[in-house]
């Protein structure tokens, strides 16, 4: 017998011996002969004959119940070509009509996807009608002119910021080259001894503007992060919480005049339902509008007494060590510098310290 022989097929034998005829062309009704089918199962080493003169009757299935344990984790997967059967709502795992276990996958929320898509068709559509003149547009003129004027001063405090930052780069890099410099009279000192007096004076000179710099720098950086809290911190969540306002203020009109279309409506059994059920969604947009108004107006209000207050203190200080540098009032700037508790190298750890005027002639 061959051993690659497929599985599952078979020859007619007939019982009596005389031939042998292929799966297909064996004699059926009560006339026909007993045979017998020979399978050649490769892990079967014996042929089985089976009798097709008696009634054929199915292998009885096992019953397995319903498994009992938590299959609320069951494993993701394409579940599309499971087999049919009564499956019924058993939270995740279903059996087929012979007790088999099927996983199956939790039903997408559609009812979420399509009331989230309906409203933001409605809101978007509001928005294109009030560009084109289409429908009205709740309008507060107070509260509309201090968020534009906020815009304003936004922008104006975000360019004072970007111009301070420019000054701490281009200070710190004057800075670096006053190091560098005074580096290189003291390295020549013993290279001219007969310059020594005038390369010490000079060496001297740029260590004190060095100092008083680094006082100057440190001024502008607590200068420019308060700036950058204001424009990037405080200005931005006044902006998170107008935004906000601004959408219920769409939602708002959105279903204002979905209510307007309907009362102007035949008044049919369906409309009036409708109304009803929309006049709800109305009171309670109108009630979140109205809240979020109100958190817009004493947002407005704490940042302009926040910002009047930061900004001046802030302003006086960079003005006052401005001025105690440029004028070489080392005293003052240090006295600046202590007010505002800003820490720096002090004009006594290094160089000449018996005049207040670093930009003195050395004599």
């Amino acid at each position: 017998m061959p051993s690659n022989t497929s599985m599952g097929s078979y020859v007619d034998v007939n019982l009596d011996g005389s031939g042998m005829n292929n799966g297909s062309d064996h004699v059926t009704g009560a006339s026909a002969p007993a045979q017998k089918y020979v399978t050649f199962d490769d892990d079967i080493p014996s042929t089985r004959t089976y009798d097709n003169s008696q009634p054929f009757t199915a292998p009885t299935v096992p019953n397995y119940g319903n498994p009992t344990g938590n299959y609320g984790n069951a494993p993701s997967g394409n579940y599309s070509n499971a087999p049919s059967g009564n499956y019924g709502n058993t939270g995740g795992m279903v059996t087929q009509n012979a007790g088999q276990p099927c996983l199956t996958m939790e039903p997408p929320k559609l009812e979420q996807i399509k009331k989230w898509t309906v409203q933001n068709y409605k809101f978007t559509k509001q928005l294109v009608s009030e560009k084109f003149g289409h429908s009205t547009k709740t309008v507060d003129k107070e509260l509309d002119v201090r968020i534009e004027e906020l815009r304003l001063s936004k922008v104006q405090y975000g360019n004072m910021l970007r111009e301070a930052r420019s000054m701490y780069a281009r200070f710190e890099a004057l800075l670096t080259t006053h190091r560098n410099i005074r580096a290189q009279f003291q390295t020549l000192i013993s290279h001219a001894p007969e310059l020594q007096d005038q390369l010490q004076a000079n060496a001297t000179t740029q260590s004190i503007l060095e100092k008083n710099g680094e006082g100057l720098l440190g001024a502008i950086k607590t200068f420019v992060d308060s700036l950058n809290t204001l424009v990037n911190v405080t200005i931005q969540d006044t902006f998170l919480t107008i935004k906000n306002y601004e959408n219920s203020r769409v939602e708002y009109d959105a279903y204002r005049n979905d209510i307007n279309t309907l009362q102007n409506a035949p008044q049919t059994e369906s409309n009036k339902n409708k109304l009803l059920e929309l006049q709800v969604i109305f009171e309670n947009r109108k009630e979140k509008w109205e809240k979020l108004k109100s958190d817009t107006n004493t947002k407005l209000d704490l940042l302009g007494e926040n910002r009047s207050m930061v900004m001046k203190s802030q302003l006086e200080m960079f003005n006052s060590a401005v001025i105690a540098y440029f004028s070489g009032n080392g005293d003052k700037l240090s006295e600046v510098l202590a007010e505002y508790h800003i820490k720096t190298k002090k004009i006594s750890d290094e160089g000449d310290t018996t005049t207040n005027s670093f930009l003195a002639r050395n004599e």
